[in-house]
């Protein structure tokens, strides 16, 4: 029993892009975090955009995917917290760019001070001289729960209006077939948005 209900979790936890893909989402850059066993990566191929950055703070994570994507020159895998690293991945992208945010533990841990470093990206992407990105929030299933250390949904809103107060919050379908009804945020800024 307790196997079935870890197994159903982690499929919930792990639930990933949507039917309708990344294509929906263009912009020439792909930053993802949590890097995991690469799917978003594959999607983000699938969709074409030019360069792809993934940051892992799993070793084993980081490893597995370097050697997964080494023929693919324009993907990037970065090792460490992207809690504290995103902006330095980000800092010299001069266009808009199209967020994945992903990362958090597998499994919630009492134990540890952060599951989720959901709100320090967004703070870091509110760093970046940009204000026009799109952004994409996996699990929102996972709001008021440990995994997202008990962040509410407007409390992320919060934060990505303070980047920009014009973004638009909508809500898409996860998992590879839709079976996960509204389960990732969309942020974006309307086409006739003029910086």
């Amino acid at each position: 029993m307790i196997y079935l209900f870890f197994l159903l979790s982690f499929s919930l936890i792990t639930a990933n892009m949507g039917p309708e893909g990344f294509e929906a989402f263009p912009n020439k850059y792909f930053v993802e975090t949590g890097t995991f066993s690469g799917d978003g990566i594959r999607f983000a191929l699938r969709a074409g955009f030019r360069e792809i950055h993934s940051i892992e703070i799993n070793e084993k994570f980081f490893s597995e995917a370097k050697k997964k994507f080494k023929q693919n020159s324009n993907v990037h895998i970065w090792h460490g917290d992207s809690g504290k690293i995103l902006l330095n991945v980000i800092r010299n992208i001069q266009e808009p760019i199209t967020f994945w945010l992903d990362g958090h533990n597998g499994w919630p841990d009492p134990q540890q001070k952060k599951n989720t470093p959901l709100l320090e990206e967004l703070e870091q992407i509110k760093q970046h001289h940009i204000k026009t990105h799109t952004i994409l929030i996996d699990d929102m299933h996972c709001c008021n729960m440990l995994l997202f250390d008990f962040i509410t949904k407007e409390q992320i809103i919060e934060k990505i209006k303070e980047i920009n107060p014009l973004y638009i919050i909508t809500y898409i379908d996860g998992g590879d077939h839709g079976e996960y009804p509204n389960n990732i945020m969309v942020a974006y800024i309307p086409e006739n948005y003029s910086s």
